[in-house]
């Protein structure tokens, strides 16, 4: 079941080449949004470093920024290209349900956490670059769920490693406390991303960044270490001559 489940989860994953084409396809095809302004032309905390036109005005009503969907400012690439991602996994769990019994059986459960926390970070996200322009208390509230989103992906990343990955002598060492750290260290990045993007103007920026970076790089390294471990099995048995790997170690290496 591991297995298949790892090859399942391999196919989510667009061609590179392919994604790479995007900018450049919404670049050429979209039209600009005529009333686009310039940083100097919003209030401070919408301003982007680096990003010095493309701005959307603030206090539109709904339908002009669910239609800037379909015009070029400076939120287009982040908006399509979490929209497509969004899309992508929602048809592949459509497909999945045509082969995997996501109600009658457990096994299939942390594929199907992966699958929901996926799609709803990806859409929170999509929301928050393309909505957030409207006013402030939209600007905050959107990125938050953003973050919100971002915290739920890596608790489902976390559930499929455990479930799936795990090796037994790893497992023995952690499975009581796996997912009570990964949860904790989920809500840690959440709040730190949040704090951060909320006194974005009013911190150091390397202080934000610490405060952003380091939960969810504990988070990657956490929820990510049965895979580190399981490589470093294989690595200790190829030292003593032991050259056999389990099929699901092509999908990691993938990773």
């Amino acid at each position: 079941m591991a297995t298949i489940v790892m090859e399942q989860i391999g196919r989510l994953f667009i061609n590179l080449q392919q994604v790479r084409q995007v900018p450049q396809m919404l670049t050429e095809t979209l039209p600009c949004t005529a009333d686009t302004l310039r940083d100097t032309e919003v209030p401070r905390f919408f301003r982007e470093r680096y990003i010095h036109s493309g701005y959307r005005p603030l206090h539109q009503t709904w339908r002009y920024y669910f239609q800037s969907l379909f015009r070029r400012h400076n939120e287009t690439i982040n908006v399509w290209t979490h929209l497509i991602g969004a899309l992508v996994i929602l048809a592949k769990t459509a497909r999945f349900t045509e082969t995997v019994d996501f109600i009658n059986d457990p096994h299939s459960w942390p594929l199907l956490i992966l699958l929901l926390s996926s799609a709803s970070y990806l859409t929170f996200s999509t929301a928050a670059h393309l909505l957030a322009a409207k006013s402030e208390l939209c600007h905050y509230s959107f990125f938050f769920l953003d973050y919100v989103g971002v915290a739920l992906y890596q608790y489902g990343s976390a559930v499929v490693h455990y479930y799936y990955a795990i090796e037994e002598s790893w497992h023995a060492r952690v499975r009581g406390c796996f997912m009570p750290i990964a949860s904790f260290l989920c809500c840690l990045s959440c709040f730190g991303c949040c704090y951060g993007k909320y006194r974005n103007y009013s911190l150091p920026s390397w202080v934000r960044k610490i405060g952003q970076v380091v939960p969810s790089t504990l988070a990657y390294c956490w929820d990510t270490s049965p895979v580190f471990h399981r490589f470093l099995v294989w690595f200790l048995s190829w030292t003593r001559g032991d050259f056999r790997s389990g099929p699901a170690l092509i999908f990691h290496f993938g990773q």
